[in-house]
């Protein structure tokens, strides 16, 4: 028989059983939540237009978003100075009103920016957009600390979109994302 030779040792079962304990522990450290603070949540829309064409990257500016940060602090009952970072957590771009899947873009990066400061901090990303991604895509978080885009009274946001086909038909879309305060 083949299995004539294999034998079970009493090391390779308990490193065996080590392993799926140290498994377990990183799935369930890395569902651990970001510790005390509270949620920075926003929407704008956008309008793209029919027929933007694939060689370009399409960059879209959202000025002027108010950061709300009194409400937000007086809603918590948390102090600005006990606010120790600001981080993305999670973004949505999807389409309002029109039945048009995602299918032309390819990739989506989106940047905060200040009036001052023209030149924009990546936030949020989606390289490699699916084709059947539908009328919806789910941004992922960049890593930045991003406090001090955040303590005047407004901020910017710019979308950059790398098409794979020309846009259809204009689109009305809608931005929503958050970020993270992280609190002492």
């Amino acid at each position: 028989m083949i299995f004539n030779n294999f034998q079970i040792t009493n090391k390779g079962f308990t490193f065996a059983k080590f392993a799926c304990l140290l498994s377990i522990l990183i799935i369930f450290s890395a569902c651990r939540d970001n510790g005390p603070g509270f949620n920075m949540t926003y929407q704008r829309d956008f309008e793209i237009p029919a027929g933007l064409g694939v060689f370009d990257t399409h960059v879209f500016e959202l000025n002027g978003i108010p950061t709300n940060k009194a409400a937000f602090l007086s809603t918590t009952g948390a102090n600005e100075n006990e606010i120790t970072a600001i981080l993305p957590k999670e973004a949505e771009l999807s389409i309002n009103f029109a039945n048009v899947d995602f299918i032309f873009v390819g990739e989506v990066v989106v940047e905060i920016f200040t009036r001052e400061d023209n030149n924009g901090v990546e936030i949020f990303y989606r390289d490699e957009i699916p084709l059947n991604i539908g009328r919806s895509i789910t941004l992922f978080p960049s890593l930045p600390e991003i406090s001090e885009y955040l303590t005047g009274d407004e901020f910017n946001i710019r979308v950059e979109l790398r098409l794979r086909d020309i846009s259809p038909q204009f689109l009305e879309t809608r931005l929503d994302f958050q970020f993270f305060a992280r609190l002492e």
